[in-house]
């Protein structure tokens, strides 16, 4: 009999958001392993990501939530709709009002309790925004013979990184503990993209009776299949240095380590200063000085898929830069990092994720117990001994081919 699975991923392609990535990604894979697949997403996705995979397998769901409050204002209209919309989601919900799904419990549960009449006895809610899977929990005991499943992203209770945690009072605070303890009671499965994750919930919820399993974020090798490897690579001899996708405004110590270098770099020496360039592809808040102290650190916003593949593969080396609450993740941009086989330098506090990357040979890790010489001696590694990464690092761990297997194991 064929597995189905229902997935619930608030964002999707179009958008071409991290948590759309993921579960695009997965659904792709597990229909080719002959899983009936269909998914349940937000009618407010918009992006630029061409897909036609999925044209016939999606519904939509108004979740309801201020348009508003989704934006980052940027004029006085939208900031004074902006605070109304606030006040208003803060009026009409006791649970975190940043958290995009937390308006839309009725339309919601319609539509899974339809699917799961149609058959689809696997149930897959991709979270943040959390309160999918809170609202999910509330009708688990109703289907005794449905498999549900969570799959955490992001950490939730203590995320210091997004989804406003840490602005909330502390009855909000308490609400959101108990949702997260329901979810990891309730759920038969419990997935995370870390080790981490899946550490402490474990332990936070001894009661629970889920299988829990990590499955970390991959890469899909059809992404870079067109791409001309040898053509582009690149010959210049400037030190090129590429950042691609979302920077956390909470690593920002990371960016201004890096201009402290850089500015070092400059009254030492001028020739190796300029042999320096670095650019970041992505979404980000520009107000950091390295953008007008440095002109050779350009910053480009968002652009396709393609284009950072390029300039990726023209590059010497890939930066990551992590917040000290995840400094254990392997983010999509690490995956798109190791597909192309970039060396990856990394800033961020001793960690999960830079131990790797130094253990697998495959780029360095720097934070502020370093310095501008090894940061330099790193980046003359980078072109005049480029072979020596990458030499026995099997990649096979992130190949979504291969792990999207681990899926298909916990389906009923």
């Amino acid at each position: 009999m064929q597995n189905k699975l229902l997935v619930i991923s608030y964002t999707f392609p179009p958008s071409n958001k991290v948590g759309g990535r993921r579960w695009s990604k997965f659904s792709k894979y597990l229909i080719k392993n002959n899983v009936d697949v269909r998914i349940l997403t937000s009618s407010d996705n918009s992006g630029e990501e061409i897909t036609t995979d999925f044209e016939n397998l999606k519904d939509q769901i108004d979740f309801n939530y201020p348009k508003y409050l989704g934006i980052n204002p940027s004029n006085i209209l939208e900031k004074i709709l902006y605070k109304f919309s606030l006040i208003y989601s803060k009026l009409v919900t006791n649970k975190n009002y940043y958290d995009k799904a937390v308006h839309g419990k009725k339309n919601l549960l319609k539509k899974v309790e339809y699917y799961i009449n149609l058959g689809y006895n696997n149930v897959l809610v991709s979270i943040a925004p959390f309160h999918l899977a809170t609202y999910v929990s509330d009708i688990i005991l109703k289907y005794p013979k449905v498999n549900f499943i969570v799959d955490f992203r992001d950490p939730w209770v203590g995320n210091k990184t997004s989804y406003g945690y840490y602005s909330l009072n502390e009855k909000r605070k308490s609400i959101e503990k108990n949702s997260e303890k329901q979810v990891v009671e309730r759920f038969n499965n419990i997935v995370s993209v870390s080790d981490s994750i899946t550490t402490v919930l474990k332990n936070k919820y001894p009661n629970s009776k889920a299988l829990f399993t990590t499955i970390p974020n991959g890469f899909d090798r059809e992404d870079y299949s067109h791409l001309e490897f040898k053509k582009i690579i690149s010959s210049e001899s400037k030190i090129r240095l590429v950042f691609s996708g979302t920077f956390y405004d909470s690593a920002e110590k990371y960016l201004t380590l890096l201009s402290k270098w850089l500015e070092e770099f400059k009254a030492l020496n001028k020739e190796i200063y300029n042999s320096i360039h670095i650019d970041f592809f992505g979404t980000m808040n520009i107000q950091n000085s390295i953008f007008n102290i440095h002109k050779n650190v350009i910053f480009h916003g968002l652009k396709s898929k393609d284009i950072v593949y390029k300039e990726i593969l023209k590059s010497d080396g890939c930066l990551l830069f992590l917040t000290d609450d995840i400094n254990y993740s392997f983010s999509s941009k690490f995956c798109d990092y190791i597909a192309l086989k970039k060396p990856i330098i990394v800033f961020s506090n001793k960690g999960f994720t830079s131990k790797y990357i130094d253990e697998n040979n495959i780029g360095h890790s720097f934070s502020f117990e370093n310095s501008s010489k090894t940061f330099l001696e790193a980046l003359m590694n980078l072109k005049s001994n480029s072979s020596k990464y990458y030499l026995n690092y099997n990649s096979k761990s992130f190949d979504l081919k291969f792990i999207t297997k681990d899926f298909y194991k916990i389906l009923i």
